[in-house]
């Protein structure tokens, strides 16, 4: 929001008129000019400003990148995401000032070098490294314009694009068999890990989706649990699932102490790894390769496999578009069209 004043400035033999106006692309918040001969002469002047600062035409804030990224992360409370989020938040700004700079001003982040900074990152790694340290500066870039500090958006239709093949799809599932051993063993235990690691099962979520979970989430809705996820705009959902599934669950988490922030989960990723690892031992599943992540991939094979359309389980997974899911799970979807079409041939058999 953009404030002003006009007023008359008095000395000893004359006087003149001034205008001040406060918005946050100037330092310390305002700018202000006198000697102006007339009231109208001043208001004219400062309505101009205005009007280029609505435009993006004029950016004068002297803050440098880094200061600008260290106060959005405090606001934006990314300090309460979880400990591996969190990383990629500080590894985006090393990167980021390694690339640009330690006194990069904001005004002067260009659309072009932004481009050339994810291009140079992105050799030799894979795309979806890539898309984590540009989830994690473009949103603060898009608010800069909104607050003043930029024209116009660096991140407007920029390629997110790695050189690196991402690891073999197959590595990262387990059989529908293996899926549904976990399931019923996770059913066996009370503990808080086992818990989360059920939770994971059923809803397809991410780790930072869950952790600040509340009994009020769990609980959204008959046969809805909320997701309040941190990780993109589109992470906080509300996911179907089974009655019977939030019940049992609400069972097991009145047995585990109560916490005063009011979260259901207060876990570390070793504490659930060490669990599911467990859990690999007692279903005989000996694959180091698979991770707690494989939970996510392995509930969208089986939801696929269920004939569930991909737009669903696209907005179910949290993804900010759907190209985001045909890309990670171009396998699954071939193997999917294999399915159906045999499926055709033998309706027409």
């Amino acid at each position: 929001m953009i404030n002003y004043t006009v007023s008359k400035r008095q000395n000893k033999k004359s006087f003149s008129w001034m205008y001040d106006i406060k918005h946050p692309s100037f330092k310390n918040g305002k700018e202000r000019k006198a000697g102006f001969k007339t009231k109208s002469e001043a208001n004219a002047a400062a309505l101009e400003i205005i009007r280029q600062l609505q435009d993006g035409q004029l950016v004068r804030n002297e803050k440098t990148f880094e200061a600008y990224y260290i106060d959005w992360l405090e606001i934006k409370n990314k300090k309460t995401v979880a400990e591996k989020q969190y990383y990629w938040y500080e590894r985006s700004l090393k990167l980021f000032k390694e690339y640009f700079g330690n006194n990069m001003l904001v005004k002067n982040i260009k659309r072009s070098e932004y481009q050339k900074f994810l291009n140079q990152y992105g050799k030799g790694r894979s795309t979806e490294t890539v898309r984590k340290v540009h989830g994690c500066i473009s949103p603060c870039l898009r608010d800069a314009v909104y607050d003043g500090y930029l024209s116009k958006d660096p991140t407007y239709q920029i390629d997110v694009k790695g050189t690196k093949k991402p690891k073999s799809e197959e590595a990262k599932y387990m059989t529908i068999e293996q899926y549904e051993g976990m399931l019923a063993y996770f059913k066996t235990r009370e503990e808080m890990s086992y818990v989360f690691l059920y939770l994971m099962a059923i809803t397809g979520a991410r780790f930072s989706d869950m952790i600040n979970m509340t009994l009020a989430d769990l609980n959204k809705a008959p046969g809805i649990i909320h997701l309040p996820g941190t990780k993109t705009s589109n992470s906080p959902r509300d996911v179907e699932v089974s009655q019977k599934d939030i019940t049992a669950l609400n069972t097991k988490i009145a047995q585990l102490p109560r916490h005063i922030d009011g979260r259901l989960f207060h876990l570390s990723h070793t504490a659930v790894k060490k669990a599911f690892n467990h859990t690999k031992k007692q279903i005989n599943l000996n694959d180091e390769k698979i991770t707690p992540y494989a939970l996510r991939h392995t509930h969208t094979s089986y939801l696929l496999s269920k004939g569930i359309p991909i737009e669903y389980i696209s907005k179910r997974l949290g993804h900010s578009t759907i190209s985001i899911t045909l890309d990670i799970y171009t396998h699954l979807l071939d193997e999917h069209k294999k399915e159906q079409g045999q499926k055709v041939r033998e309706i027409f058999s």
